[in-house]
């Protein structure tokens, strides 16, 4: 059973949501407050669904020492602003949703981020037609070998490691390129993803417009 903590100020939208995730197997605890959602960080979670405007704290103080404890983190709000989301993928948040949003679709959001590929011990990692050698660094696509430099390979990796979980651009940069004004230059991280589709598939990095990119 996957743990989930529910931190949200607002009680109606909490109990919602906790009846919902406990009718599909889910095990919740809800925590009302940035300092009541820290005096539970030493039980068993799964995910966090964050919602960042909090009574007492800024929530986004809050994702980092989520992250620290390798929770997954969903933040929820109000603000649909493309600097606000940014800023929470930047922190470490694995997705977000703005408010009002479907339960259904949240379920959904929960399951993709819970979806993520162990980093551990298997020497083949595969996702949907795409598979990925790690003992000899080579990659397929329906069962035909495909040439990746090596940038791309590991910007590959990385996405299919972490599926549905959303990449802004200056996380990317950060990632993989130490000069982020030569990027603004030549545009290098958009042209290394359009080479990764070209060589794929188109649909195998979505576009998060105006914010980034995912593996769906």
């Amino acid at each position: 059973m996957r743990n989930v903590l529910i931190i949200e100020d607002n009680n109606e939208i909490a109990l919602q949501i906790k009846k919902h995730l406990a009718k599909n197997d889910y095990n919740v605890n809800v925590a009302s407050s940035y300092y009541e959602a820290m005096d539970m960080m030493n039980i068993d979670i799964d995910v966090a669904l964050l919602d960042i405007n909090l009574p007492d704290k800024d929530g986004h103080h809050l994702i980092e020492k989520l992250k620290d404890k390798d929770i997954r983190v969903i933040v929820t709000t109000v603000k649909n602003d493309e600097d606000f989301i940014v800023n929470s993928l930047d922190q470490g948040a694995d997705d977000y949703l703005t408010k009002p949003f479907s339960l259904a679709i949240l379920r959904a959001r929960i399951d993709a981020v819970l979806r993520t590929i162990p980093l551990a011990q298997d020497k083949v990692i595969t996702y949907k037609d795409i598979k990925i050698d790690l003992t000899e660094s080579k990659v397929y696509f329906k069962e035909k070998e495909v040439d990746l430099t090596a940038l791309e390979y590991e910007i590959l990796l990385l996405f299919i490691k972490n599926p549905h979980r959303v990449y802004t651009r200056g996380q990317l940069l950060e990632m993989f390129w130490e000069d982020r004004d030569k990027f603004v230059n030549d545009n290098t991280l958009t042209s290394t993803i359009k080479r990764i589709r070209e060589k794929l598939d188109k649909k195998v990095i979505t576009t998060v417009r105006g914010i980034g990119y995912r593996m769906d």
